[in-house]
């Protein structure tokens, strides 16, 4: 029995993981059960024990193998993984995991083709607010969760961490209650500044961009900016040429990201080239010491007159 969990979502699946190991750790013994977080250390002759021996004095066995994706830096290994993978008996549970495995991949075809490929996706911010009111029973206010999720970038393993220290204190969360215990992540504060660049908001672009700077060194801003505006590029230039969003999404490695394949901007295509070659060439001048000014306060500048 062999299982490929793959996912954008680590949180759902290291509780799905966590649900199958107490399952079977209530009907089997421990020492049938075998957690490897690091395929890299086994050879082959691991892991043919690992996978194709049988349990000792009970019917069923089960082994995880984290990242699983980190086998294909070795050939031979993996060719050998893929030889024995129809050789594993019904009586071992085998439950391979990875966030990183092309679905063009031999490995991946072979396992799809033996057996199960589980997906653990959350698809958008609208899935990531479903599951926040599943799992507190209504015990959030909706304007929290849509404010906790902006602040943690719809990543459900940070939001479950933060609402779980709230709740040792709070019977109910409201939004005030976010805004006063938690602080937004670097990458959000600066993913917020994007959107409003990217839908050409020039009313709040410069106000932003001095509140942020304020908190942030304009270095780590600006290599986030880029990023992020990175990215932005290929999504569009993907659209052009007619890719399906499901396609963009696994192409590009978005994972939690991926719900930006979805959105619609202001900015065409054009607009937003020549705002990535514009700092492409602000990025390379400041590299190379090209730029006449040097304190934050110029960089700022030629980052704003960069912007519109």
């Amino acid at each position: 029995m062999l299982y490929l969990f793959t996912w954008n979502n680590e949180y759902i699946l290291k509780e799905e993981l966590k649900k199958w190991k107490n399952h079977f750790l209530s009907k089997f013994w421990e020492f049938n059960m075998t957690h490897i977080q690091n395929i890299e250390e086994l050879d082959k002759n691991a892991l043919s024990e690992n996978l194709l021996a049988s349990s000792f004095l009970s019917e069923k066995k089960m082994v995880i193998i984290d990242n699983i994706e980190k086998i294909e830096k070795d050939d031979s290994k993996k060719e050998f993984l893929i030889s024995i993978l129809d050789k594993i008996p019904e009586s071992n549970i085998i439950v391979f995991s990875s966030n990183n495995l092309q679905e063009r991949s031999l490995l991946y075809k072979k396992i799809k083709e033996l057996w199960e490929v589980k997906r653990f996706d959350i698809k958008n911010t609208y899935e990531t607010k479903l599951f926040i009111e599943k799992k507190y029973n209504s015990k959030i206010d909706t304007k929290a969760i849509d404010k906790i999720i902006a602040y943690k970038s719809n990543n459900l393993s940070k939001i479950v961490n933060e609402l779980d220290k709230l709740f040792i204190t709070k019977q109910f969360v409201q939004e005030k209650d976010i805004v006063e215990f938690i602080t937004p992540e670097l990458e959000e504060t600066i993913f917020v500044f994007v959107d409003k660049v990217l839908n050409k908001d020039k009313k709040w672009v410069f106000t932003d961009l001095d509140i942020i700077l304020e908190n942030i060194d304009i270095y780590a801003f600006y290599n986030s900016f880029l990023w992020n505006i990175r990215n932005f590029v290929y999504i569009m230039f993907f659209k052009k040429l007619w890719y399906k969003n499901n396609h963009i999404k696994d192409e590009l490695s978005l994972w939690n990201r991926s719900f930006l394949v979805d959105k619609t901007y202001k900015i065409n295509f054009g607009e937003l080239s020549s705002l990535y070659e514009k700092v492409i060439d602000f990025d390379k001048n400041m590299k190379f010491w090209k730029l006449i000014w040097s304190t934050k306060d110029d960089l700022k500048f030629e980052l704003q007159k960069i912007l519109f």
